[in-house]
């Protein structure tokens, strides 16, 4: 069993003004970000609907697995598809458990040896649920799909596509209701002037340094013993990430946590701490030729059971 995040993200597009004002970007509504997605997937003349692009330098290819026919003939709906691209097979092996009778992993001629993962589009929000994979591109990616699908059509080559995450809101109160929290993680930018005193150096070695911009120090507080909580009245817990969330030199907090008792630890971010639910996959129980639409489908079960959480915190 295999445990993996399900962030949640926006699919937003615009089109930015000329030079004169300010090039600033105009946000479409959804409806005319729906009929532009509906346009892009109509241009696909693929079976299933597939096409590559760039994303950072790299080639990245977009398959849709779920929900496009029911799209595009209503324009609403779920649909779920996934990215890949390709990484170095000279870096991964084949090796038999307990044995050290490894093989290279072979491609035929013209194939690729790629990362991929999962996401779904709710049409009707353009909400992404993305099923993360540290080794596959990164959903952001999703952003230049839309602006490389568009720039070749005359109706619809000023749209430019961007992917934004959604973040809880008002994390200390999540955390003053907390059965449990863990090591607490920050990191400081001390500006020049001040931060001498932080360095532990003499005040003639610091004035040795040269062209420092700032200080980053990273502090880390840790509990005594796995399991016991850092604080003992949960009253304190507010006005203790109060503070660190208001002090101007913290510019990063990660707390480990449980919202119950019974639940296993999780990290989480005071500010803009991205919204995820953790689900587990039994990948070996997965029949080949169906696990792109049983991972599909699971993403989708997922997200339907929080929908109203993620439309509400999005909103």
């Amino acid at each position: 069993m295999a445990t993996k995040k399900l962030y949640f993200h926006r699919l937003q597009m615009y089109y930015l003004n000329g030079i004169s004002d300010g090039n600033d970007p105009i946000f479409l509504d959804i409806s005319e970000e729906k009929e532009i997605l509906c346009n892009i997937l109509n241009g696909i003349e693929t079976t299933p609907k597939f096409m590559e692009f760039k994303y950072k330098e790299r080639r990245v290819a977009i398959e849709f697995i779920l929900g496009i026919d029911n799209f595009l003939k209503n324009k609403s709906g779920i649909i779920c598809g996934k990215l890949s691209h390709p990484r170095d097979k000279h870096a991964y092996q084949l090796r038999t458990k307990g044995r050290a009778d490894e093989e290279e992993i072979a491609t035929k001629k013209d194939q690729l040896f790629e990362a991929r993962s999962y996401f779904l589009i709710d049409t009707d929000s353009m909400i992404i649920a993305y099923l993360y994979e540290q080794s596959a591109p990164h959903i952001k990616a999703l952003g230049d799909w839309v602006y490389f699908a568009t720039k070749n059509n005359a109706n619809m080559s000023t749209v430019w596509g961007q992917v934004t995450g959604i973040a809880t809101k008002n994390m200390i109160e999540n955390l003053k209701k907390a059965a449990y929290i863990g090591n607490i993680e920050y990191y400081m930018e001390i500006p020049t002037s001040l931060a001498a005193e932080y360095t532990q150096l003499s005040e003639g070695e610091y004035k040795k340094l040269k062209n420092q911009k700032f200080i980053k120090l990273q502090c880390k507080l840790v509990t005594e013993k796995r399991g016991v909580s850092a604080f003992d009245d949960s009253e304190e817990v507010g006005g203790f990430f109060k503070g660190l969330k208001n002090n101007p030199f913290i510019k990063k907090v990660r707390v480990k946590m449980k919202n119950k008792k019974e639940d296993h630890v999780t990290e989480v971010q005071l500010v803009n701490n991205p919204l995820n639910y953790s689900i587990n996959f039994d990948f070996d129980a997965m029949s080949n030729t169906e696990y792109d639409k049983t991972i599909s489908e699971r993403i989708q079960s997922e997200y339907n059971t929080h929908k109203k959480e993620i439309n509400d915190v999005y909103k």
